[in-house]
């Protein structure tokens, strides 16, 4: 018996370039805001309590990862924990991209907890075009 899921929300085509994988698997993931605008498109990922060192973000073919790790080196030594959750803190994200992205103009930033990688269009990439009926 196959088992079909209703209600599932048409992907649009923005969703479809920047697809998250982690979407579907119940994972926690940093929250990620991606907006177009007049360059390009705009990643916003929630990260507070790193700092930019803590960073990594590469692009392996048309897949941006960004991978991050932060310890707490200031290990308390007399306390006696009833409960400790953080010390050692990963985060890891994928985000497919559009062919249109300048792979080359990437940038990125890191001020107050959010990090915003800028991803510019290619000089030849056509987005918008007027078409003459005949």
């Amino acid at each position: 018996m196959n088992m079909i899921r209703f209600n599932q929300p048409a992907l649009s085509l923005i969703d479809q370039f920047f697809s998250n994988n982690m979407r579907d698997t119940g994972r926690y993931s940093h929250p990620a805001n991606i907006y177009d605008n007049d360059i390009g498109f705009v990643i916003e990922l929630m990260a507070p309590g790193f700092s930019k060192e803590d960073f990594r973000i590469n692009l392996e073919q048309q897949t941006l990862n960004i991978s991050a790790e932060m310890k707490q080196d200031n290990e308390v030594q007399d306390e006696k924990f009833l409960r400790r959750e953080y010390n050692r803190y990963n985060m890891n994200r994928s985000f497919v991209l559009p062919k249109t992205v300048d792979l080359d103009k990437i940038s990125a930033d890191y001020q107050n907890g959010i990090l915003k990688i800028t991803l510019p269009r290619r000089e030849d990439a056509v987005i918008k075009k007027e078409i003459s009926i005949q």
